[in-house]
Parts: C-alpha cells; structure tokens; sequence
C-alpha cells in the first residue's frame, strides 16, 4: 500500500535525524516502526547520542596555540575577566585573552555562535550578544561566580567551623536525628547469650530559606569594559551573602532557641550555662567541669565532651587572646592550664561580654547549617531585562541553620 504524504514525510525526516547525528540506520528503521513522531524520535536520538559519547574513549591531544572548543574558549574568557575583575595567577592558556575587552569578548562569542557582527554598534553588539544564544551571558556570569565565591570563602562566619554542612534536596523541614549511646558491653552469660539492647534517638528539624538581591549591569559600564567596578559589585554580592549567613547564626546563638524537648538549648537543667564571670581560670575550669560530666539521651553514659574552641565577640577579644597566650610562669600557681588547649574565634556580631565554649564538631556537633543540594553558596546568574539597557543579574542564597544538640557547647553570659 502507497504511503500517504504525511507519513512518507515523518520517515524522511527520521531518517534524516539519524544520519545527520551519526547513528546506525537501523536506529531509523527502529523508531519508524515505534510509530515515533519527530518530537519523539529528536528525544531518542539525542539519548543514543548521548550514550555513545559517554561510553567513547576521550581521546586528549596537546596542541601550541590553543584548542577551539566552544567549551574550552569559554572557560578561558571567563578566567580572564575574573582575573581582570579581582587579580590573581593567569594561567598560561588564559594569557591571550586578558586583553580582550568586554566588547571583544561579546564579538567573539557572537562569531562563535555563527552571528554576522559586521557594521554593529556596540550597542547593537552587546545587545545580540546578552539577548541571544551566544556564550557572552555565561562567560559574564562565570567571572562574577568565580570572584564571588572566592570573596564569599573569605568573609565567612567563624561560626561555620563549629557546624556541620548538610546539604538538603528540598525546602521542606528536614529533621537531623541524634542518636543515643549503647551504654556499655555486657559479660557473656553461661550460654553464651548476647544481651540486646537499643538506642534512644532524637531529632531536631529546620529548613531552608531564600535570600536574594538584584543587581543590574549598566550599558556604559559594559562598552567601557570596567571590569574593576564590575568586580567590586561582584564581591559586594558576596560580602552581603557571607553576612546574612552570619547573621542567622548569631542571632540563633543569642536568641537561645528551644529544643523539640521544649527547653532552652543553654538552660541550667541541661548544665551547659555558668553563672556571670570573665574569663578566668576558675570560670574556665567550672565550664570544661561541666562539659566533661554530659551524659548521653540514656542519662547514663558519659559522653567525655572534650572543649576545643573558645568563641567570643570584639569585647572579650583582647582579654581572651591574654589568657590563651603562653606566659613564663614563675611559680606553679601561675601556670595557666588553657594554655594550647582552646582555640580562639572572634564573631564581631557578638556585642556583649559573653563567651562559649564549644567541642569538636567532628566529635559532637551542636550547630547545623545547610544549603539546596543544587545550589551550595552563594550563587549568581544573569536574568533576562528587556526593559533595561545592560545587563542584570541576581545574586541568591538557599540557606538555614538550626541547633542539632546541646551538649557540645556552653555558655557564660560575662559579667
């Protein structure tokens, strides 16, 4: 039976797919039979395709002069406008490109995508090259993630390093759960028997939120090609990520939340908070008392919560960094047993005259932070604004912290 026009048409265009992506005819014959409509059939042949390139050999060569790979060429011009933005080592693959200018840049990536550039205005230029399909926006928005996530690393709350990371798939409450201990081994019986036993958990749940500011490219600030001024927007971006950061977790510190027990995390009936005193011996001593005594959620066995980290704000600074130092002691009294045993945080958003005393985050974590599994840091992309002449782009954070436990840290308020 003759084909009709339509069908005659959906096989040769199959099979034209197929033979312009490289695949066996048989692949045709396949999806023709399936009954595929051309939707379909660009979608199994792209995972075909996508197969075989994965399960080729990668085959590298080293050549003088460069490599044209659209992927290569855009790292490349992304690594030196971050260079030109903040400073840093260039690379030698990176050197012929430091030179290029915005304008350059923009022209070059139109070219690569096939776009005629002949006789545009620079307007006209940026304009195509921010609004099309050229790499100008990735190559842009790669810099600025480069320069801000170094800055972001840099201003980070001292805070971070007595929490664990956790990465979360979604926005929903995530519970983390603490489990008890399992007490101590029991003798064997005359049977050989082993004696059960079970664990008490619990858990303590938050979520993530989303914070967020825009930022918009002027169009005299691209033809200029001032990369310096686009550099320090950049860090501002990350410098307001790292704060707001650092705000959640000092404010969750001295706010002094509850627990899913319903008590404070720094209460006297847990142990973990002194009576108002500086930093002395005595007062030291009395914490590191208590932090050795925690029990488990068994209430029998003792934890051995060992003191690692001594945190403070600006007012304590100076008299904090006095007692940790080592001192010529002339008479054993005068030794000061803390010596090389704390190691001193300053958060300048503590204002007042408290101090903590927190283990080992890796030995007992009692602050939690966590970012979208998809999204960890600050991170910054371009969006479209057609209404704007330039370029805009906006900086997010999908962030949260909690308390996970109570027993890793202790409070004195100061005097």
């Amino acid at each position: 039976m003759p084909l009709d026009e339509t069908e005659s048409t959906r096989r040769a265009e199959i099979r034209g797919l197929v033979h312009t992506a490289g695949l066996a005819p048989e692949i045709a014959d396949q999806l023709i039979d399936a009954g595929s409509d051309l939707t379909r059939a660009k979608a199994e042949i792209f995972d075909h395709v996508a197969t075989t390139r994965a399960a080729a050999p990668i085959i590298r060569t080293h050549t003088t002069g460069g490599n044209d790979d659209p992927a290569t060429i855009t790292r490349r011009q992304s690594d030196a406008m971050a260079v030109r933005m903040a400073g840093g080592t260039v690379a030698d693959d990176v050197r012929p490109y430091m030179q290029k200018s915005m304008l350059d840049v923009a022209r070059a990536c139109l070219t690569r995508s096939g776009q005629s550039v002949r006789g545009l205005s620079a307007d006209e230029l940026l304009q195509r090259a921010a609004h099309t399909t050229s790499d100008f926006p990735l190559v842009v928005s790669n810099a600025m993630n480069k320069v801000a996530l170094a800055t972001y690393q840099a201003a980070a709350s001292p805070l971070k390093s007595l929490a664990r990371q956790r990465t979360l798939p979604n926005f929903k409450d995530s519970t983390s759960i603490r489990l008890g201990e399992v007490g101590r081994l029991e003798p064997l019986n005359e049977a050989g028997e082993i004696t059960a036993t079970s664990r008490a958990e619990n858990g303590e749940s938050f979520r993530l939120s989303t914070y967020a500011r825009a930022l918009n490219v002027s169009r005299e600030l691209l033809i200029n090609g001032d990369l310096g001024l686009l550099g320090d927007m950049t860090r501002a971006f990350a410098e307001a990520a790292a704060a707001t950061e650092a705000d959640i977790m000092v404010d969750l510190l001295t706010s002094n939340p509850n627990l899913s027990d319903g008590v404070a995390v720094f209460h006297a009936s847990r142990g973990n908070i002194g009576t108002g005193a500086g930093l002395t011996i005595g007062s030291v001593d009395s914490a590191r008392k208590a932090m050795r005594a925690v029990k488990g959620l068994d209430g029998k066995t003792l934890v051995a919560v060992q003191p690692k980290y001594l945190l403070v704000g600006p007012e304590l600074e100076t008299e904090a960094e006095a007692f940790l130092t080592a001192l010529y002691a002339a008479t054993t009294a005068d030794v000061n047993p803390f010596t090389g045993k704390l190691s001193l945080l300053v958060e300048p958003r503590i204002t007042d005259d408290r101090w903590m005393i927190f283990a080992d985050p890796a030995r007992l974590p009692c602050l939690q932070y966590g970012y979208l599994a998809s999204a960890q840091g600050v991170q910054i992309q371009r969006s479209e604004a057609w209404d704007t002449l330039g370029m805009k782009f906006r900086a997010w954070l999908d962030f949260g912290a909690a308390f996970s436990d109570f027993r890793g840290v202790y409070l004195n308020p100061g005097l």
